[in-house]
């Protein structure tokens, strides 16, 4: 993400297609180019990474468009993800340098991982799958919920300073 944070932001949110039914590709224009995001909340490979530009495709899709009504002429002010957790957060805001508008939630967390766009309130606006409460006892959420971070990583954190033969015990 530090190497993200270098190549977007700023940026101005432009557009958001859906290729697939789990990917997302977004639009984002820098002060020199045209940067696209692809983001995955597929089970098998979750991931957010810059890509060439794609083929339109998927451009008529419900979260493209919900994504491209919400995101428009919004500009990319931070990108957030706390310590070695599985949740990226997108901040969007009317200009550079006012407060956070709206944010782009991403969860890479296997078959967990979902995208979520909420309002300031943090209540969600459009969903990637919408987790009914048949499917989750611990965190059913759809649109029109506010939004409740998953649960934190359990166990043993991850340090910088740690040893090569102390992580791989």
């Amino acid at each position: 993400l530090s190497e993200l944070r270098k190549e977007i932001i700023p940026s101005r949110f432009e557009k958001a297609q859906q290729p697939e039914k789990n990917t997302i590709q977004i639009g984002l224009r820098t002060l020199k180019r045209l940067v696209w995001l692809e983001i995955s909340w597929n089970a098998e490979a979750p991931r957010i990474v810059t890509v060439n530009p794609p083929e339109k495709k998927g451009e008529q899709s419900t979260l493209a468009k919900q994504l491209h009504y919400g995101l428009r002429h919004m500009a990319l002010i931070e990108i957030e993800q706390k310590e070695f957790e599985r949740i990226i957060s997108l901040k969007f805001a009317i200009r550079p340098g006012e407060s956070v508008d709206k944010q782009l939630i991403i969860e890479l967390m296997g078959r967990h991982s979902n995208i979520l766009l909420l309002d300031k309130e943090n209540k969600v606006i459009t969903i990637g799958k919408q987790i009914r409460e048949k499917q989750s006892r611990i965190r059913p959420i759809g649109t029109g919920d506010f939004y409740i971070p998953p649960p934190c990583l359990k166990g043993y954190k991850p340090s910088i300073s740690e040893s090569y033969s102390h992580w791989k015990n």
